[in-house]
């Protein structure tokens, strides 16, 4: 596989290779997890002072919650020093080029589809079922927030992974230890700790000591949470939409796969429920925890990569002169 020019960063040559961006990521996941320890604490102090009982949304949410919505929020608000520093300067620089609605509708069923296969297979195997009290109008209400999470969700993750993070390897490494050390970043991150941590703690305990510590939690939650099918699901989801990203240059494809499938997920899964007959090779409505979806991504990934080599030859046939 060629290093393309056009995915690295600093204005590098595709001869060229620079360790900068990865000293970034490294200062931007420990410094997120720092300054997320008092933005998290602020946040939780006015939360239950405003709201004593805990009986709102906001105040029946656990600590880790607040750390881990605190943690992204510093992630957003660096975002665009980080891209300045990499040379980013402009949508079409960043990954996004034309054209946008049909790349957007293309994908965006592709990752439907996806989903959907998974879903019918799942049931085929009798491990979920339509819940008893599914209904037209109950799907309708929910489709509205359900693309709304897809945009936000695929937008947002793959302006970091993708458009970001997954460059920073990319311009340090060749592209497949670039695309597999990435993936399984990307995988890490998704592990986060346990919500249980303080449940015998009473929000007025909460302080410095309990915000280092979930920052450490954070930290060593793929030890302490560690799930073998969740984490490959993960991996391979990374690697397919690294895939993807090299395949077509654009970063609308990816925003576009990741938002059909977390449309699908919210709005079709919604209306399921995981039965009796679910073991660990089918998994359950999580999607994400069985092995019958990990063969489904490793399909998937075998043909994005045949694309990708057919893609690659093509292109050094045409530098060959004639």
């Amino acid at each position: 596989m060629i290093r393309e020019q056009r995915h690295l960063l600093y204005g590098l040559t595709n001869q060229s290779y620079s360790s900068k961006g990865i000293w970034l990521l490294g200062l931007l996941y420990f410094g997120s997890l720092f300054v997320a320890v008092f933005l998290s604490l602020a946040a939780w102090k006015i939360t239950h002072f405003a709201d004593p009982d805990g009986s709102s949304y906001l105040a029946s949410k656990p600590y880790t919650k607040f750390f881990d919505r605190s943690r992204w929020l510093c992630v957003l608000l660096i975002l665009p020093f980080l891209f300045w520093k990499c040379r980013i300067t402009s949508f079409q620089s960043a990954g996004f080029s034309r054209p946008f609605l049909k790349t957007a509708t293309t994908w965006f069923t592709y990752g439907f589809g996806m989903i959907a296969i998974i879903y019918a297979s799942s049931a085929a195997f009798g491990a979920i079922q339509l819940k008893s009290d599914v209904s037209a109008g109950g799907f309708l209400s929910n489709l509205g927030n359900a693309m709304l999470a897809g945009i936000l969700v695929g937008l947002l993750e793959e302006i970091v992974f993708r458009g970001l993070v997954f460059r920073m390897f990319y311009t340090v490494l060749r592209p497949l230890p670039a695309i597999l050390l990435s993936s399984l970043f990307f995988a890490i991150l998704h592990f986060k700790a346990s919500a249980e941590v303080f449940t015998n703690t009473s929000p007025q305990e909460i302080g410095l000591y309990e915000g280092f510590y979930t920052a450490w939690a954070m930290m060593a939650a793929l030890v302490t949470e560690f799930d073998f099918t969740y984490l490959t699901s993960i991996f391979l989801v990374g690697i397919l939409l690294h895939q993807v990203f090299l395949l077509t240059s654009n970063l609308w494809a990816n925003a576009a796969l990741h938002s059909g499938w977390v449309f699908t997920i919210k709005a079709v899964g919604g209306g399921f429920e995981t039965s009796s007959s679910a073991n660990a090779f089918t998994g359950t409505t999580r999607v994400a925890d069985g092995y019958l979806v990990i063969l489904v991504l490793i399909a998937f990934c075998a043909i994005f990569a045949w694309k990708l080599r057919s893609k690659t030859s093509t292109r050094e046939e045409r530098k060959v002169p004639t």
